[in-house]
């Protein structure tokens, strides 16, 4: 991304919203205020958005629930002055995050009857 010349600005943001506040972050272990304000900005924002939608290795999450788990590391990963921001806004309605929907259940697969009698009305099931 350094490339791009309109990126110039944002790369430290990009580049460090990991780092954590503890020093247990990466990729520079920076702690406490070694950490600009833009990576810590960025840090909370992904966060919660990691939290609301569904990853590989976890469901999504509703926006009162990810907030309440940005609350329990807010000091410790977080910035509290961040974390206090995203939870004025999310208050005043202004994060629409979708509530977490459930996957659906499998689609049965159809009974060795009715294959069979879809086989003989020229129906072909194996498709769906």
């Amino acid at each position: 991304m350094r490339p791009v010349a309109q990126l110039k600005d944002m790369i430290p943001g990009i580049e460090l919203h990991h780092e954590s506040l503890d020093g247990r972050g990466y990729p520079h272990g920076l702690k406490g205020d070694d950490i600009p304000l833009l990576p810590r900005i960025i840090a909370v924002a992904d966060t919660f958005d990691a939290l609301t939608t569904n990853r590989p290795y976890q469901e999504a999450r509703d926006p009162e629930a990810a907030l309440r788990i940005i609350h329990n590391i807010s000091g410790k990963r977080l910035d509290p002055a961040a974390v206090a921001a995203i939870t004025a806004i999310y208050q005043r309605g202004k994060i629409r995050a979708p509530r977490p929907v459930l996957p659906l259940p499998p689609v049965p697969q159809p009974t060795p009857e009715i294959a069979a009698s879809a086989a003989a009305a020229g129906v072909e099931t194996s498709r769906f």
